[in-house]
């Protein structure tokens, strides 16, 4: 099952994009939660250079992640993260990436164990749905006890380990960011 979440933001340049939901700013995402999604994560759709869609991925208000709009053959898995929830037996899981060429969306699952045991396929304990973003880019959530998420499409499969993220903890620098 896949859903859009179409909203705006003002970018850098400061353009609005407007959304068909007329949403402006972050847009928190994450299992549902009694007072809303519940996890650190909220997204924003942007218009980057030349106008190419852009997804900015937010964690505890800093910015985590930014994808742009490509015509390279990329990976379509770009991100996934776990984070403890307070008062939950569980973890608040957020996978993200691209769209493959064709915008059709993957079928993407949350998996426990295929880290651990080399050579032998894990179990896909969930199936989210998948929210497209913007036309070019996806999201995935759930709440549970996961360790790694795994991406099919037409292209193949992907499979990547979550990272743990801890509240207070500042985000890592990736290679050539600046302090």
């Amino acid at each position: 099952m896949t859903s859009t979440a179409p909203h705006s933001a003002t970018p850098p340049s400061g353009r609005p994009v407007v959304g068909a939901d007329g949403a402006e700013g972050p847009l928190p995402v994450g299992p549902a939660g009694p007072t809303g999604p519940r996890g650190p994560w909220s997204v924003r759709s942007v218009r980057a250079t030349h106008g190419r869609p852009a997804l900015e991925v937010y964690e505890y208000g800093e910015l985590a992640d930014v994808l742009v709009a490509a015509r390279l053959d990329l990976p379509l898995l770009r991100g996934a993260r776990r984070c403890a929830l307070p008062g939950a037996c569980g973890s608040s899981v957020l996978a993200w990436g691209r769209l493959p060429d064709g915008g059709s969306v993957p079928t993407v699952g949350f998996t426990v164990g295929w880290l651990r045991r080399p050579g032998r396929p894990g179990r896909a304990v969930a199936v989210p749905e998948v929210v497209t973003v913007a036309g070019e880019f996806w999201l995935a959530w759930a709440e549970g006890r996961f360790d790694g998420v795994l991406v099919r499409h037409a292209g193949g499969c992907e499979r990547q380990a979550l990272a743990r993220v801890r509240p207070g903890r500042r985000l890592p620098l990736r290679a050539g960011g600046a302090l």
